[in-house]
């Protein structure tokens, strides 16, 4: 294997590590989010909202942490300054104190405005209070990752994840269980209604800032036992000229502030849905309906929608510092080279995502969640499947743009996105009376605007033609194929046991198998590239003996 070719197979690997550990956290998510819909019932709607809040400040304080600090740490490592790499580490610390300190005092003092303004809805603001200090553990425990990610290695990021998305699970649904009790205990009290889904919706936060202490202790540990390493390294830096904290806190800025003007609007959306749809329902007269169709929204389509998007999201983290790395050392073709083989390996994953989430709709909502709001997610799912694979795309064309140091483009791409979004959501609901739906259309508008848009500025700054074929249209064929033999099986299985659970059950697992032997006999996928993927070398020896590969 060729140096070049090594350091193109280390970069999936590394973002493969990233995938399976987002992929563990994404299913931990959904396990314990089943007993936690199931405790809260529609107080899981105000739980979601509390969470909307607590994401966009965390977009804005937190997210762009990791990836700004992964590219300047990886950009002078390529340059073998390892001691400048070090600083970015510790300016990102700063950064942290004052950015995420200041964030998490803002969210826990002005939760009655994010509530009863923005959300109007008052019963979140004990939850949004419960969530504010997360922000400061996140600040800096994306630092930590960051500089791991800098360095090469996403197997650091890949155990907190877990760390703090197990922590995070036992204790929510402990706490959501004890408090929802408290507030059904207030609320017989006092003869209100309020408390049940105020309390119970708080409790379900706990586990969110107790999970992210409990990851950041342990990527402390890990860059303590680190340090051996890094003074080999210092060793081997022969810079004569070291870059000024300074210095580097404006670069780590004008880096940042693209970043989190991109992941703010790319997810500010989400906001805007939740306060535009809240004013919506005044306006038509449906407020008492507010909570249960939102629950059915954001605590089962959304949330099933979003869990394809671990394997874009941790191949993102692992192209921005492989990406700058090719750039900075002017090799533009291993760059643009990283960039089509990121964006063809999220599309095998996020096309079948999308047709088995829209095929077995019904079946996998009804084997996760119980309550009234079922059919109505089932019917969402149905409609906004397709945004696994815009959303995926999405993701994977921002990390490109942004490793190749044009930062604003896809902040820009990402506010014409929204102005589009929020006219369409307007015009659904006002105009055209749509309701919920409405809300999943516009979310499908955003999704084709961004992808259109990056499209557009990854071919004028990187020349980018992507192989349509082995991308798009075979991953499509192989999903088709997957897609009617998964609905074959399940009507198959569930005429025999009458079990919903046996029958999706075994139809993912039987559709799984048949994607798989699709991709290789439309030749979608060869032998090198199955050595690039978990497992790889076992799948492609299997393959062989039941001459699927030559």
């Amino acid at each position: 294997m060729t140096d070049q070719r090594k350091k193109s197979a280390n970069f999936l690997v590394q973002g493969s590590i990233l995938a399976a550990a987002s992929v563990i956290v994404r299913l931990i998510g959904i396990v314990y989010r089943v007993p936690l819909t199931n405790i809260l019932g529609d107080a899981i709607g105000v739980y979601s909202s509390a969470y909307s809040i607590y994401s966009i400040i965390w977009l804005i304080a937190s997210f762009g942490i990791p990836t700004t600090v992964s590219k300047m740490v990886a950009a002078r490592r390529g340059l073998k300054r390892y001691r400048d790499a070090n600083r970015v580490y510790k300016t990102g610390l700063l950064f942290a104190l004052v950015v995420g300190g200041s964030a998490s005092l803002i969210m826990f003092f002005g939760a009655p405005f994010f509530a009863g303004t923005v959300l109007n809805m008052d019963e979140a603001e004990i939850a949004i209070r419960f969530l504010s200090p997360t922000i400061f553990f996140s600040a800096f425990l994306g630092v930590y990752r960051g500089y791991f990610q800098g360095l090469g290695t996403m197997v650091p990021t890949a155990i907190s994840q877990i760390i703090e998305q197990i922590v995070n699970a036992v204790a929510s649904v402990i706490a959501a269980y004890l408090m929802h009790d408290y507030g059904q205990t207030v609320d017989r009290t006092l003869n209100t209604s309020v408390w049940t889904n105020a309390y119970g919706a708080a409790g379900g936060t706990v586990g969110t800032w107790l999970g992210a202490l409990a990851a950041l202790l342990f990527c402390v540990m890990v860059y303590g036992m680190y340090k051996r390493v890094l003074s080999r390294q210092f060793r081997k830096d022969k810079a004569s000229i070291r870059e000024s904290y300074p210095q580097l806190l404006m670069v780590l800025t004008a880096t940042i502030l693209p970043v989190i003007f991109n992941s703010a609007i790319y997810n500010i959306s989400s906001v805007l849905d939740n306060s535009i749809f809240g004013h919506y329902t005044s306006f038509a007269g449906i407020e008492d309906q507010y909570i249960s169709l939102w629950a059915s929204y954001e605590g089962k389509y959304h949330l099933l929608t979003h869990v394809p998007l671990a394997f874009a999201t941790a191949l993102a983290s692992s192209i921005v510092p492989a990406i700058t790395t090719a750039f900075t050392a002017g090799l533009r073709t291993q760059a643009v080279d990283r960039i089509k083989t990121s964006i063809r390996f999220t599309m095998l994953v996020a096309i079948p995502s999308c047709v088995g989430l829209g095929v077995l709709a019904g079946p996998i909502v009804n084997l996760l969640f119980s309550g009234d709001g079922n059919d109505l997610a089932a019917v969402l799912l149905r409609i906004g499947c397709i945004t696994v694979v815009l959303y995926s795309f999405s993701t994977v064309t921002n990390a490109a743009l942004q490793g190749i140091n044009h930062m604003k483009a896809p902040a820009k791409n990402a506010a014409i996105a929204l102005a589009g979004h929020v006219l369409v959501m307007v015009i659904c609901l006002w105009g055209l009376d749509l309701g919920i739906y409405g809300v999943v259309i516009a979310d499908i508008v955003f999704g084709l605007f961004m992808n259109i848009l990056n499209l557009l500025s990854l071919s004028k700054y990187m020349r980018l033609r992507i192989d349509i074929s082995k991308s798009f249209l075979l991953p499509a064929v192989a999903s088709l194929v997957m897609g009617a033999a998964a609905w074959g099986i399940y009507q198959l299985l569930y005429n025999v046991s009458s079990s919903n659970t046996i029958s999706t059950i075994g139809a993912i697992i039987v559709a799984v198998l048949i994607y798989g032997v699709a991709l290789l006999l439309t030749k979608c996928v060869d032998e090198v590239d199955l050595y690039h993927m978990p497992l790889g070398r076992t799948i492609a020896s299997v393959a062989k003996k039941l001459h699927l590969l030559k």
